[in-house]
């Protein structure tokens, strides 16, 4: 049986073996960042960046919203494109024939199942970058988006 000093002089010799810095290793994240108490956070010279919420190294959120936007901007010039595509391809098989008046402004034209396909991809986009923006309204969320008030 092992006796109640052998235990003491185990623990004090794995605790004094153990160097300062293991201790530190314990409470970085996945990032290669230690948060202090008071709220600083201390990167490594090799952190990166992949723990949104967490403590990070400078200028990840910056990168993340400007993936974000090369996404929007990507996903938006590719609906354009095929806009383009499927209002070519209607005016080569259509016979010309006089235009039908234009609905009303306040009626929004229906949206195709690939132009809603493409809007549920952004929307997934947006939510994964603003996890918070979940219990918000889609007109909450545009007018958040939105660089101006008046904008269509």
């Amino acid at each position: 049986m092992v006796s109640f000093r052998t235990v003491r002089v185990v623990l004090l010799l794995v605790a004094f073996a153990l160097p300062a810095g293991a201790a530190r290793a314990a409470e970085r994240n996945a990032c290669g960042c230690t948060q202090t108490d008071s709220g600083n956070c201390i990167c490594d010279k090799k952190a990166r960046c992949g723990c949104p919420g967490q403590c990070e190294p400078q200028g990840c959120e910056a990168q993340r919203e400007k993936a974000f936007q090369r996404e929007v901007e990507t996903e938006t010039r590719k609906a354009r494109d095929t806009d383009r595509q499927h209002a070519a391809t209607k005016d080569e098989a259509a016979p010309r024939v006089t235009p039908a008046p234009a609905p009303a402004p306040a009626r929004a034209a229906a949206m195709t199942p690939v132009q809603q396909k493409q809007l549920l991809h952004l929307l997934d986009l947006y939510l994964a970058a603003h996890p918070g923006a979940r219990a918000t309204s889609a007109g909450e969320l545009r007018d958040q988006i939105s660089p101006s008030p008046g904008r269509r």
